[in-house]
């Protein structure tokens, strides 16, 4: 690189060079700049004002910058907007002669972000992919907590997308440049080594394709991360065939962890989540993502619920003790990272501090699912006492200047701490003996960080100094002169280098603490595994004691019973107490249930809330109805509602179509389908044809429990041919008014009411009264009657009635009260 700038700014393109597709944070001081294009393309994203950095060449360079005690809300910022951030820290000590040595310490990425607030509820996962000739592999960590997994699945676009999808990723590392996502930052990478120093986090993995995906994925967190990650937890291999299937548009529709404005409110995960602490709030997430199908590991999920519902006191203790402990996956995690606070430590202690209690409530219900949570949470005491014994009760929230200690720790600590306070005391002896020797009154000892101390005496005392005091002048100022003794600077030596001795030692005491804890790591990331699952269960028991749940039984027969059943979160909205709850019967030789009724009748709420009801069982939870016995499904499919894909040009048949296909090409008879309205987006004989071609096919080819709601009462007659029960969403009409009863009846629909509901809409007199016509006409087979004859529309749909004539004639700022009760009156015969 040819010498054109000065030898910091060479220094800053040599780093730029290395990191040309990252923005690059160089630290100057107080502050983070970035410089030429880098400082153009932030100062834009963050709204920062681009300024101008001599740099030894003619023209300056163009630079901006954020303060370094507030960079990483800037760097979230630039995140978001899809950059990487090289962070590039000053490694010698700035006082030492020639230039000061830099380099980067860190690559923030996506994926990478490790100053996520301990709060969040759900995991922050980059993925690796590796393409083979017939299956995905895919290998997904958390770096904030640590948990790393890997899957297999078949080579099929849309299982990939569903992944990507389910888990959020933000960042995907690929070995092939081809490769790209939609939404989803790519890093290319090749480093894909098995990494030695790391063989035991790889110890339940064997397939080859996994070790190198994962290997990828690990090699790139290290490389980017600068740094060990020792809090790296074992890879787990997620076996698809362990849990539900469910494609995104199915998650999407069932508003399982987020609604339609991608917020958590209404959701299942919203309804569900009593966790008192962030782990379990996380593991809730998860386990909604992935209902188990194994009937054996969802019955000891609910042995656990029933067991904590049975006993209120000890819940309810084990709750109170969890709202204590903090986020302990996250701040294991910055201990092995190194960005571990004093103030990290003290929330490590007090968290660690109540397992044994949490222990002891778990070995009070004395039953052997407890009995094997208890005793996986081992004493961790030696951590505990060393933080209390070491760490003050307030520490700051910097580590570098001190004021984290305990005063008896550290002797040699002790010993400075006992020369700078006795220093401030000599100095307040040294102050007042000058004063007796030199008769000055007004004398007084200060500091500055440039002179240091010294003796400052006014200038009208000025001629009391004498040269037998040995003072020597150091500073003159407007009204007064500094000086200084050979004792002051004795003693100023002293003071001054306990201090900084003091900060450095409580530095490394304090490096030496976190080394210490940070050998066991993986002991405090075993206990939050073990909180977060009590947390869940003490979630799930609460929110089922609360609201009525019961324990659903399971049948081999593909049949399905609920007696009363609810959607647990519309009658959280809305009370219980206004909630009409509906039976579900399902034979095994009648699996497909047609469902006709209004618009408004409650069709989609009922089909929803029975694929509620499956998922709360399969993940283990009691669920909202009064009896259910329910088969264990491997699959769910849903199409409900309308939606226009208008980013990719797809219209809402499209998109209903395509959602269609994934059931009716993967399911299987243990599967379970929902579909709303299928072929409602297209002419109606092509809509209708569509849904009966669908419902014979599902009911000769796949077999599996269907509830299929439809306008198209032509369809009901299939029940005879097709095995297939009809029922109805029930309301009454009085006049010309409709009234939704919200109860599912057997039997078909003879009618689905779309006049009246258009009238409940307030629809035009005029329009209301011509629909009955044309329907009537319709009704009788006279189509072309209907589109033919001309009708004589009124000019205006609503004429002005005689109250809104007098209204108009009406002054109410001139009327006196008892004249406005008169008009009232009046207004009121008018109508």
């Amino acid at each position: 690189m040819k010498q054109k700038y000065s030898p910091m700014m060479m220094q800053y393109l040599k780093i730029k060079e290395q990191n040309q597709d990252s923005i690059v944070m160089f630290r100057l001081g107080d502050f983070y700049e970035m410089f030429f294009d880098d400082a153009i393309v932030v100062s834009k994203a963050l709204d920062l004002a681009l300024t101008g950095k001599n740099a030894g060449a003619k023209e300056r360079v163009p630079m901006c910058g954020v303060p370094f005690h507030s960079v990483s809300g800037y760097i979230q910022k630039l995140i978001d907007l899809g950059h990487k951030v090289a962070i590039v820290e000053q490694l010698s000590d700035p006082g030492k002669k020639g230039i000061v040595e830099r380099g980067v310490v860190q690559i923030i990425t996506p994926g990478t972000i490790m100053d996520a607030s301990l709060n969040e509820k759900r995991n922050n996962y980059i993925g690796a992919l590796g393409v083979f000739d017939f299956n995905y592999t895919l290998a997904y960590c958390d770096i904030s907590t640590g948990e790393f997994y890997v899957v297999n699945f078949d080579k099929q676009a849309h299982l990939l997308k569903n992944h990507i999808d389910a888990l959020g990723l933000k960042e995907i590392v690929v070995n092939d440049r081809s490769l790209s996502f939609d939404d989803v930052f790519v890093s290319f990478y090749e480093n894909d080594k098995f990494n030695e120093g790391y063989k035991k986090i790889f110890d339940s993995i064997t397939d080859l394709k996994e070790i190198k995906i994962c290997s990828l994925l690990l090699n790139y967190m290290i490389e980017t991360q600068k740094r060990e990650l020792s809090h790296m937890q074992a890879i787990q291999e997620v076996k698809t065939e362990d849990y539900i299937y469910m494609d995104s548009y199915t998650k999407k529709s069932l508003e399982l962890v987020k609604n339609a404005d991608h917020e958590s409110y209404g959701t299942l995960q919203w309804l569900l989540d009593e966790t008192k602490c962030a782990m379990g709030g996380r593991l809730l997430r998860q386990w909604i993502e992935r209902p188990l199908v194994n009937r054996e590991k969802i019955e000891k999920r609910m042995d656990i619920i029933e067991l904590l519902i049975d006993n209120f006191i000890e819940r309810e203790t084990m709750k109170d003790i969890i709202n204590d402990i903090y986020d302990l996956e996250k701040l294991a995690g910055r201990i092995a990272f190194g960005n571990v606070n004093a103030r990290d430590l003290k929330w490590i202690g007090s968290s660690l501090k109540v397992i044994p209690e949490l222990k002891h409530q778990l070995l009070a219900l004395d039953h052997p699912d407890t009995n094997q949570l208890a005793q996986q949470l081992i004493d961790l005491s030696h951590i505990t006492s060393l933080i209390d014994e070491a760490i003050v009760d307030n520490p700051p929230l910097t580590i570098k200047e001190g004021g984290l200690i305990k005063q008896g720790y550290s002797q040699e600590l002790d010993e400075l701490r006992y020369i700078r306070d006795n220093g401030k005391q000599w100095l307040s002896e040294f102050e007042q003996k000058e004063r007796e020797k030199t008769g000055i009154k007004g004398l007084k000892i200060g500091y500055n960080r440039v002179f240091g101390y010294y003796i400052e005496v006014t200038k009208s005392y000025l001629s009391m100094v004498k040269d037998e005091f040995e003072y020597t002048r150091k500073q003159s100022i407007s009204n007064a002169e500094r000086f200084v003794t050979p004792e002051l600077k004795e003693m100023e030596a002293k003071i001054l280098s306990a201090n900084d001795k003091m900060v450095a030692l409580e530095y490394e005491i304090f490096v030496q603490i976190r080394d210490y804890i940070k050998k066991d790591v993986h002991l405090i990331q075993d206990v939050a595994s073990v909180v977060a699952q009590i947390d869940v269960y003490q979630s799930l028991a609460n929110k089922a004691s609360q609201n009525g749940y019961v324990r659903p039984t399971f049948n081999d027969h593909h049949t399905m019973h609920i007696e009363n059943g609810r959607h647990g979160v519309i009658e959280q909205v809305i009370s219980r107490q206004n909630y009409v709850p509906n039976d579900l019967n399902i034979k095994e030789d009648e699996p497909i249930l047609l469902i006709t009724g209004p618009n408004m009748g409650g069709k989609s709420t009922y089909m929803r809330q029975i694929a509620l009801c499956v998922i709360m069982a399969q993940i283990g939870s009691f669920v909202p109805c009064d009896q259910a016995d329910l088969p264990i499904f491997d699959q769910i499919f849903t199409r409900i509602g309308a939606s226009d894909d208008l980013i990719s040009g797809q219209s809402t048949f499209m998109v209903e179509m395509l959602e269609a296909n994934n059931a009716l090409r993967y399911a299987s008879r243990d599967s379970l389908i929902i579909f709303d309205e299928i072929g409602r987006g297209t002419a109606t004989f092509d809509g209708m044809a569509i849904a009966q071609s669908m419902i014979e096919y599902i009911a000769t080819s796949i077999q599996c429990i269907t509830l299929f709601s439809t306008h198209y009462h032509e369809l009901t007659m299939m029940d005879e041919s097709f095995h297939i029960q009809n029922v109805h969403a029930s309301a009454s009409v009085e006049g010309d008014k409709i009234v939704f009863l919200y109860k599912i009846k057997p039997g078909r629909s003879h009618r689905s009411y779309g006049i009246n509901v258009a009238q409940l809409a307030k629809l035009p007199d005029a329009v209301i009264e011509r629909s009955k016509v044309i329907l009537q006409s319709l009704e009788n087979n006279n189509i072309e009657t209907v589109i033919s004859e001309k009708v004589e529309m009124p000019s205006t749909i609503q004429k002005e009635s005689a109250v809104e004539k007098a209204l108009e004639r009406i002054d109410p700022m001139a009327l006196s009260p008892l004249d406005a009760l008169s008009t009232l009156i009046e207004l009121k015969k008018l109508l």
